[in-house]
C-alpha cells in the first residue's frame, strides 16, 4: 500500500514511512505536553527506545517530520520497508548503546580531550533515521553511495566537531552502524579501490570542505556546547568581559588582568558576531571553487592558511592561567584549560589539511583567471586596508580620551594592523588599551568589518566577472569564427583550456594546447578560410618563434594536404563516421540493431527528447549529471578531456541533448550533439557525449543515435557525424607489421581501453553503415615521438601525475625503437 505524494512524478511515501512519523508525532506531542516516555536514566532500554520517537522542540519536530518522509520513504524504495524499520529501530537502538559506552569511555579515560557534552537519553530520531540512509545508501549504485555517506558524514562529522552536543555523539556513531547493517540485511559492500570522480564533482566536494570550515565556527559559536574538539572557534567569537561597575575590559576571546585590577563579571556576545565576516571570504572562494575559478581556490588555501597561522599563534600565546580565569568567568570546570589547548591544537590542523587537500585537487579546479583581475583584486584589499588604517588612525587620535588607559600616537600606530582583525580575534597579549564610550567602541569594531566586507566583495567580484577568465576575450572571437566555418571537432575549440592562434592575414583561427614544449591542435583550422593553405604555414611558424614543436591531431584530409609541402610524416589516429541525414535510413540487415532498438522503446515506451540544457528542469540536470558521474566512477582513470567531452560541455546553448526517458518520465540514457558549421550556416551535428543508466534497455544508444537522424532530417542537414574514436583507426596490417608512430599509437589505445574502450566504440559506430574518413596526426620528425606522445596524454588527461607521465613516456620511447 502506498501514497502518492503530489510533484513526485511517480514516486511514493508508503505506509511504513506514514505510520513511522505518525508515532514519532504522537510520542512527541504526549511527551511535550504530559512528560511521559522520558524512562529513568540512559541505561534504561525503555528510555533508550523512545528516545528514538521523541521530539522535545516543537520547530524542530517539524523538520524532523519532514525528514522521516524523504529519508523513510525513500530508503523503502531501494531496500524495502521491513530493513527500513529493523534499521530505524534496531539501528538506532544500538547507536544508543554504542553511544553510551563511548560516552563512559570519553568521561572516564579521555578527560583531556573536548570531544562532546555528557551523553544521556539515548540517540535521537536524527540519529536514527542517518542510520537508514547509511543502511540504504548499501542498495544504491557507486556513485549515489558515495554522495549519501559523504553527505551523512560531513553533516555528523561537523556537528561533532563544532557544536559536540550529545546528540552530535549519537549521529556520529549511527554512520558505521547504518553501514554495517545495510551490509548485514543484503546490502552491496563497497569496492576496495578509490571511486573516480568527474572533475565537476570533485569541484562539488572541495566546495563542500571548504564550506565546513566557514560555517563550523559559526556553529561552534550558535550551537556549540564549548566541549568539541573545534569548540574553541566558538570562544573566537565573543565580544568584551564587561567589569562590575559597567566598564569594558578586553575584547579578546582570551581574558588578562583589567588595566586597574578590577573584577571580571560577565561575558557578552555583543559584537562578537564581527568574527564571522571574515568567513564570508571562504563562503564565496567556495562557490568559486565549485565554477571552476583557480583564483577562488588560491583565496581558500590563503584563508585556511591564516586560520591554521591564527589558531597556533593563539595557542602559543595562550597561558593556562588565563585561561583558568576565563574558565572560572564562564563556569565551566578545570579540564577547561587541556580541552582548550587540545582543541587549539587540532583547530591549526584542520584548516592546514583542508589547504593541502585543496592545492592536492587543484587540476580539478582550471579556470584561470586575468592577470588584470587578479591586480584589481589585490589593488582592492591593499587599498581597503590603506584607507581604513588612515581613517582608524584619524579616529583613535581625535578619540583617544574615551580609551582607557589613554594611548600614545605610538601605540595607536603600531595597533593599526590590529584593527583590520575582528577584535575578538585579536590575541589578548596583544591588546594595550580599551575602548570605554560608545564611539570608542564603534571605532573599535567597525574598521575590520568594513575591511572584511570589502574583501569579500572584491572576491565575489572576481567570481562573477566573465572577463575576469583568462582568455575569455580570444574565446569569444573564436566563438565568433567557428560558426563561419568548422570542422566536426571546430565547436570543441570553444571549450575551456584551449590556446587560440589568429591569422593575421585570414579568417582563421587555430585552437592548440602546449605541453612541455610540444603545443597540439585540437583539429585544423576554422573560420571563413579555414581551407586556405597558407594557415597550416604561418601557424609553424608562430610555434617556431615560442621554441614549440607544432603537431596538428585528428585535422582531417583537407587539412592534411594543405601541410603536405612542409614534408612532414603523418598518421592516421581516427576514422571518422559520417552519415548525409537526408538519405540515411535504418533499412537493410547490417542495420538491423537499430531497428530492433526502435522497436523495442516503443515496446517499453522509451521516447526521445531533442533539446538544449537551458530548456531542462533542475531534477532533469541532476538526473544526467548522476548518469555522467556514475559511468565516470566506473573508470580506472581520471576523466579525460581534449576531444572527448562531458556533461559541463553540454551547458553550451548550441549543443543538442538527445534524451531518452521512460515510462515515467526519468531520463535513462543522454547523448550530446556538437554543432558544424559551413559556409552557409548550420550544416549539421558530431556526437560527443553517450551516457547511460545501468538499468537502461539493451540498444537505447543504437535507438537515440536513430532518432537524431530524424530531427536533423526534419532540420534540414546535410551531416551527421559521429565523430573520430581517439587512437582506434580502421587497420588492415598487423601491428608488428605497422611503422613504428603507428605501434606506439596502438600502445597508447591498448592503454586507455580498459577504461574507456575507445576500439569498441569504433566498432559500434559501424552498426550504422557510415562513411569513414581518417583524421590524421600530421608530426615533423619521428625523434619527438616520445614528448608527443606524453603531451598527447597530457592533453586528454590533465591530472596525469608526473610519474606515471614518466612511465608512459619510457613505455613509448621503447615502442619507437
Amino acid at each position: 500500500m502506498h501514497v502518492p505524494v503530489w510533484g513526485t512524478s511517480g514516486r511514493y511515501i508508503r505506509l511504513p514511512s506514514l505510520v513511522l512519523a505518525a508515532v514519532i508525532l504522537g510520542v512527541s506531542v504526549v511527551g511535550m505536553r504530559t512528560g511521559e516516555f522520558r524512562g529513568s536514566g540512559m541505561y534504561d532500554l525503555r528510555a533508550l527506545a523512545l528516545g528514538l520517537l521523541r521530539v522535545d522542540d516543537p520547530a524542530v519536530l517539524v523538520v524532523v517530520l519532514v525528514a522521516t518522509l524523504l529519508v523513510c520513504g525513500w530508503a523503502e524504495r531501494v531496500m524495502g520497508g521491513v530493513r527500513m524499520l529493523f534499521a530505524f529501530v534496531g539501528g538506532g537502538l544500538i547507536a544508543s548503546v554504542v553511544g553510551v559506552l563511548v560516552g563512559e569511555l570519553e568521561s572516564t579515560v579521555l578527560t583531556a580531550l573536548p570531544l562532546n557534552s555528557e551523553p544521556t537519553g539515548g540517540a535521537n530520531p536524527v540519529a536514527a533515521l542517518l542510520v537508514v540512509a547509511m543502511a540504504a545508501s548499501c542498495f544504491t549504485d557507486a556513485l549515489w553511495r558515495r554522495r549519501i555517506r559523504l553527505l551523512g558524514a560531513l553533516v555528523a562529522v561537523t556537528l561533532f566537531l563544532y557544536a559536540a552536543s550529545a546528540g552530535d555523539l549519537y549521529a556520529v556513531v549511527a554512520l558505521p552502524v547504518g553501514i554495517a547493517l545495510g551490509r548485514l540485511t543484503g546490502g552491496a559492500r563497497s569496492t576496495s579501490g578509490v571511486q573516480r570522480s568527474s572533475h565537476h564533482e570533485t569541484r562539488v566536494l572541495l566546495a563542500a570542505l571548504t564550506t565546513v570550515v566557514a560555517v563550523g565556527p559559526v556553529i561552534a559559536t550558535v550551537w556549540g556546547t564549548g566541549a568539541g574538539l573545534l569548540s574553541a572557534y566558538g570562544w573566537l567569537s565573543y565580544g568584551p568581559l564587561v567589569l562590575a561597575g559597567g566598564t569594558v575590559c578586553v575584547p579578546g576571546s582570551f581574558a588578562v588582568p583589567c588595566p586597574d585590577g578590577a573584577a571580571y563579571d560577565e561575558l557578552q556576545p555583543n559584537a562578537g558576531w564581527i568574527a564571522a565576516i571574515p568567513l564570508a571570504v571562504l563562503l564565496v572562494a567556495a562557490w568559486g571553487v565549485l565554477r571552476g575559478r583557480r583564483s577562488a581556490l588560491w583565496i581558500a588555501i590563503g584563508m585556511n592558511i591564516l586560520l591554521c597561522g591564527g589558531m597556533t599563534y593563539v595557542f602559543v600565546a595562550s597561558e593556562p592561567d588565563t585561561l583558568a580565569l576565563f574558565a572560572q568567568v564562564q563556569g565551566v570546570d578545570a579540564a577547561f584549560v587541556w580541552q582548550t589547548l587540545v582543541g587549539l591544537v587540532v583547530g591549526a590542523m584542520v584548516p592546514l589539511g583542508v589547504a593541502v587537500t585543496l592545492f592536492l585537487c587543484r587540476r580539478a579546479v582550471p579556470v584561470s583567471s586575468t592577470r588584470r583581475a587578479e591586480n584589481i583584486f589585490v589593488c582592492t584589499i591593499v587599498v581597503a586596508a590603506a584607507g581604513v588604517s588612515l581613517a582608524t588612525l584619524a579616529g583613535s587620535l581625535s578619540l583617544s580620551g574615551d580609551f582607557t588607559p589613554r594611548p600614545s600616537v605610538g601605540e595607536i600606530v603600531g595597533d593599526l594592523p590590529m584593527r583590520l582583525l575582528p577584535p575578538s580575534l585579536i590575541p589578548a597579549a596583544a591588546v594595550t588599551y580599551v575602548p570605554e564610550s560608545a564611539a570608542a567602541q564603534a571605532l573599535w569594531y567597525l574598521p575590520s568589518l568594513i575591511f572584511w566586507a570589502v574583501c569579500a566583495g572584491g572576491a565575489f567580484r572576481l567570481m562573477v566577472t566573465p572577463q575576469a577568465v583568462r582568455g575569455a576575450d580570444d574565446r569569444a572571437r573564436a566563438d565568433e569564427m567557428v560558426r563561419r566555418g568548422c570542422s566536426s571537432l571546430g565547436f570543441m575549440a570553444t571549450w575551456p583550456g584551449n590556446l587560440y592562434w589568429f591569422c593575421a592575414d585570414a579568417d582563421a583561427a587555430i585552437a592548440y594546447r602546449v605541453h612541455g614544449r610540444v603545443a597540439v591542435t585540437l583539429g585544423g583550422a576554422f573560420g571563413a578560410d579555414r581551407n586556405d593553405p597558407r594557415i597550416g604555414h604561418a601557424f609553424v611558424e608562430f610555434c617556431g618563434r615560442n621554441g614549440w614543436t607544432p603537431v596538428f591531431y585528428s585535422v582531417d584530409q583537407s587539412f592534411a594536404e594543405a601541410l603536405a609541402p612542409l614534408q612532414w610524416q603523418r598518421v592516421r589516429v581516427a576514422d571518422e563516421a559520417t552519415m548525409d541525414p537526408q538519405s540515411w535510413t535504418p533499412a537493410g540487415k547490417k542495420r538491423q540493431d537499430v531497428r530492433t532498438a526502435t522497436n523495442r522503446a516503443q515496446r517499453e515506451e522509451v521516447h526521445a527528447q531533442w533539446i538544449t540544457w537551458n530548456e531542462l528542469s533542475v531534477v532533469d540536470r541532476l538526473q544526467i549529471r548522476a548518469i555522467s558521474e556514475a559511468w565516470v566512477a566506473d573508470k580506472t582513470i581520471p576523466e579525460m578531456g581534449f576531444t572527448l567531452g562531458s556533461v559541463d560541455e553540454a551547458a553550451d546553448p548550441a549543443t543538442r541533448l538527445m534524451l531518452a526517458r521512460d515510462a515515467t518520465g526519468h531520463i535513462v540514457a543522454v547523448t550530446t550533439w556538437i554543432p558544424i558549421f559551413g559556409a552557409e550556416g548550420l550544416s549539421g551535428y558530431a556526437l560527443d557525449v553517450m551516457r547511460r543508466r545501468h538499468d537502461a534497455m539493451n540498444g537505447v544508444m543504437e535507438f537515440l543515435i536513430g532518432s537524431a537522424v530524424d530531427v536533423t532530417r526534419e532540420e534540414g542537414c546535410t551531416v551527421l557525424s559521429l565523430s573520430g574514436s581517439p587512437l582506434a583507426p580502421h587497420r588492415e596490417q598487423q601491428v608488428a607489421a605497422l611503422p613504428a608512430l603507428d605501434r606506439l599509437l596502438e600502445m597508447l589505445s591498448g592503454l586507455l581501453e580498459p577504461a574507456y574502450g575507445f576500439r569498441s566504440l569504433a566498432n559500434f559506430k559501424k552498426k550504422f553503415q557510415p562513411d569513414f574518413s581518417p583524421l590524421w596526426m600530421v608530426y615533423p620528425d619521428a625523434v619527438q615521438l616520445p614528448g608527443i606522445a606524453l603531451a598527447l596524454l597530457r592533453c586528454y588527461v590533465p591530472g596525469l601525475s608526473l610519474t606515471q607521465a614518466a612511465r608512459v613516456a619510457a613505455r613509448a620511447r621503447t615502442s619507437s625503437t
